[in-house]
């Protein structure tokens, strides 16, 4: 049996977007539907978390740096064949003033610390799957996210740029989903379902 961790933000935890922490039915959340997808021979783990981001810690919220709380967690599921890293929408905002290029480059801070977490299999690196946002739907003008969307835009460029300086592979969705007009954030019920897909795709091909 294979391992994956899903290592995420709200959209792996499963919020609905335009609501006030509304969650998706387990049914609906990418992680339960790539399990569904992949079947028994796999184990797939979810671990979103509201708010989080890759390395920087939240002026409102406690707990939501990634980058803290990736090495305990990854140990806590070993041995661990894939990670899936899915970050970067709420490094984003605009609380933390990051340029796309440091977004990528935090979240390629993850990719490292997986590589030499000894958490795969006979104390190996696990395998890195990096998952880019797609570009942010309708946003408030007065929200947290207000000047985000052309930003936005430029995370698949970065992402791309570090991933190949990583060997790692990447999963761009851009044109897989796409963020609900709702909030312009999170994905909806099928925005749920296309992320799955993809990952499944991509995670067989990386497992042959």
């Amino acid at each position: 049996m294979k391992t994956v961790l899903c290592f995420g933000d709200s959209n792996t935890w499963g919020y609905v977007p335009g609501t006030d922490g509304g969650r998706w039915p387990r049914g609906q959340r990418w992680p339960v539907r790539l399990q569904a997808a992949l079947g028994g021979e796999w184990d797939v783990i979810a671990e979103g978390l509201n708010g989080r981001t890759a390395t920087m810690d939240s002026p409102v919220a406690e707990g939501r740096n990634g980058l803290t709380y990736l090495m305990p967690c990854l140990h806590s599921h070993m041995p661990i064949d894939i990670v899936v890293i899915y970050l970067g929408t709420n490094d984003t905002g605009d609380r933390y003033s990051l340029p796309a290029e440091t977004v990528a480059g935090a979240v390629g801070r993850l990719v490292r610390v997986v590589r030499t977490s000894e958490a795969g299999p006979g104390y190996s690196a696990p395998d890195v799957l990096v998952v880019c946002p797609p570009p942010f739907g309708q946003l408030d003008p007065e929200g947290s996210f207000a000047n985000a969307g052309a930003k936005s835009r430029q995370l698949g460029r970065w992402f791309a740029e570090m991933c190949a300086e990583l060997s790692c592979e990447l999963l761009d969705l851009d044109g897989i989903a796409s963020y609900s007009d709702l909030d312009g954030i999170h994905l909806d019920a099928d925005g749920q379902g296309a992320v799955a897909t993809a990952v499944e795709e991509r995670l067989r091909r990386m497992s042959v």
